[in-house]
């Protein structure tokens, strides 16, 4: 395996760790100041499915397009602490693991980006229901405006697998953005 692919996994604490605990920490003050609030799994799934049942594909589209621009904002915020790709994985991958988004497992190119993420017990598609195609819009755009941001460079992400078809996690392929004409 060369050099500049890394497998991050979950495992051990990392030596990061301790600023995802400050990160999580700011939730609680967040909640407390009325500036965040907690929406329950179930409330997030009926969410989602009226907007599909409204809007079609579109709903689709639109989380999605959320995904991204939520994924490009916090991979800005990380940057102010970790400068390197890895370090930012790594603090991405506990972040969320913390926040009960799922196990985010990345194997990736550091020098390209592209690869594939694995995401065990994924918010998204734990609750859906059965499936037969990727259900998870929101976490496939937060992941590419994620590593868009974070590797400079305009990268597509794919859902290929996904738990709500039956699969025992969810993977989404990383490839380099086609130019746009």
């Amino acid at each position: 395996m060369p050099e500049a692919f890394a497998m991050i996994r979950g495992g051990e604490p990392q030596p990061h760790e301790g600023a995802v605990e400050e990160e999580l920490r700011s939730w609680e003050e967040l909640l407390r100041e009325g500036k965040a609030f907690i929406m329950r799994l179930v409330t997030f799934m009926d969410f989602k499915k009226v907007l599909e049942r409204c809007f079609g594909s579109g709903a689709c589209v639109i989380f999605l397009e959320v995904g991204r621009e939520c994924g490009r904002r916090s991979c800005r915020r990380l940057q102010h602490r970790y400068s390197d790709v890895r370090s930012l994985l790594d603090a991405l991958r506990d972040a969320k693991r913390g926040e009960k988004w799922g196990d985010f497992r990345f194997h990736l190119d550091l020098g390209k980006g592209t690869g594939t993420v694995a995401v065990y017990d994924g918010f998204e598609a734990r609750e859906y229901g059965p499936s037969t195609s990727p259900v998870c819009f929101f976490t496939r755009g937060f992941l590419e405006g994620f590593l868009s941001e974070a590797f400079g460079k305009p990268l597509k992400v794919v859902e290929t697998k996904c738990i709500a078809q039956g699969h025992g996690f969810c993977e989404f392929a990383v490839s380099e953005a086609e130019e746009k004409a």
